[in-house]
């Protein structure tokens, strides 16, 4: 397992990094839709970022979100 601390518009994965599984955001405004269009970025960051089936959990408050990545 994996973990990396990083501001969402700015994650790419690094040199030899495997694509992610699973994606945690804790109180990212940019995700909870207080900024959407940075959400917009952080959304295509992750998608590039990401294995085709993974999945996006969002921690606003409770309960825990899950968002599409992809559409489809």
């Amino acid at each position: 397992m994996g973990v990396r601390h990083v501001a969402g518009e700015d994650f790419v994965l690094g040199p030899g990094e495997e694509p992610y599984d699973l994606v945690f955001a804790f109180r990212v405004g940019a995700l909870d839709g207080r900024h959407p269009e940075l959400g917009r970025r952080v959304l295509e960051r992750l998608v590039r970022a990401t294995a085709p089936t993974a999945r996006l959990f969002v921690d606003g408050g409770a309960p825990l979100r899950e968002l599409p990545l992809r559409q489809g």
